[in-house]
Formats: structure tokens, sequence, C-alpha cells
């Protein structure tokens, strides 16, 4: 079987299963761990961010569909929101540092919105920074080929202005079903 099948279809089996347990709740499900890393102005950390909601998903700039697919449904989700927009922050945060520097990361994501922000670090620290998600990546050579590509978690977690992860969507979760889980926690208490 070929390993992109594999794989998409584990995420798909991965993704039911998230969200079943984590989509009927309206309570936080627990703490979104902080970081540190590096945009293209400098150190971003997730507790830069109190006061607003917060998508982070864990990419990079070459995925060839998964992660330009899900940054543009963020994108359209953002752009239903209106002014609800400015109290969302996407980080966006690469599991390529090798490629990824801070200024590729930057023209990357904005193309897609102006509220993402691209971040990058070491290898030791994004391996950190993914694991407090229980995030995973590793980088698959492709045969008879000098690339690679990069294996990874591909979900979007959303996290309140408190630093508690309210909901985790899947990759292939559409912009106005993003839309509506950002809408219900702006306009509860959690977010406020």
């Amino acid at each position: 079987m070929d390993i992109s099948l594999l794989y998409k279809k584990l995420t798909r089996v991965v993704a039911v299963a998230l969200l079943l347990i984590s989509g009927c709740s309206s309570e936080p499900q627990s703490d979104a761990k902080d970081f540190t890393l590096q945009s293209i102005n400098g150190p971003v950390s997730l507790s830069d961010f109190k006061g607003k909601a917060v998508l982070l998903f864990f990419g990079y700039t070459h995925c060839p569909d998964i992660c330009p697919a899900t940054m543009n449904n963020v994108a359209n989700a953002l752009r239903s929101l209106k002014e609800e927009a400015a109290q969302v922050k996407v980080l966006f945060v690469t599991v390529d540092p090798e490629r990824d520097s801070a200024e590729h990361l930057a023209k990357y994501v904005a193309f897609f919105h102006p509220n993402i922000t691209g971040l990058t670090g070491s290898p030791e620290e994004i391996k950190r920074t993914a694991g407090g998600y229980d995030a995973e990546f590793f980088k698959q050579v492709t045969e008879g080929s000098k690339g690679y590509e990069m294996i990874h978690t591909s979900m979007l977690f959303l996290i309140n202005s408190e630093g508690k992860i309210l909901d985790i969507m899947s990759h292939h979760t559409e912009p106005d079903d993003i839309a509506i889980a950002l809408r219900k926690w702006l306009n509860s208490a959690s977010i406020k």
C-alpha cells in the first residue's frame, strides 16, 4: 500500500476519533502548553495572545496539499467572521525548520490572511512544542529524489484566552464549521 494513502487513512481515523472525543464537550479539555518560537518580528509566545482565541496548526510551507488547504479553509473562516476575526490569532508552527526560515514563513502565511503568524525554531524547540500537543512529525525522503516530505499531525487546536484547548478540528474541517466553532467560543464567557 502506498505510504501517503495509508497516512491519509490513518489521519482520517485519528481525526474522527478526536472529533468524537472533543466535539461534544463545551468544557475546556486541557491546558495548552505555552511555548516561545521565532516569527519574522522576533519571539512569539502562546501567552502573548491572552484575550484572544488562538488556532494552532503544525505544518510546513513545502507541503503539497494538507497545509495550504487547511490554511485556505482557516483564512476563509476568518474572512466570514468579519470584525470578530480581530479576536482570533492563527499560529502556523513549522515542522520543517530546515527549510522554513522566519522570513519564508512570513511570506507563506501572508498569502492566506494577515491574522496568521508563521513560527519556527530549532529542531529541539519545534519537537518540544509539538510534543506539548501530542503532535507527531517525521521526515520522509522521496525515493529517487533529492527532496523530502514531512509527515505530520494535521489538526487545528482551538485555544481560549485562558490557555485551555477547547476544540481539536481535523484539517478536513470546512471554513463554515471552523467559523461556527470560533463564533461559539468568541460569543461565550470562555473567550471574553
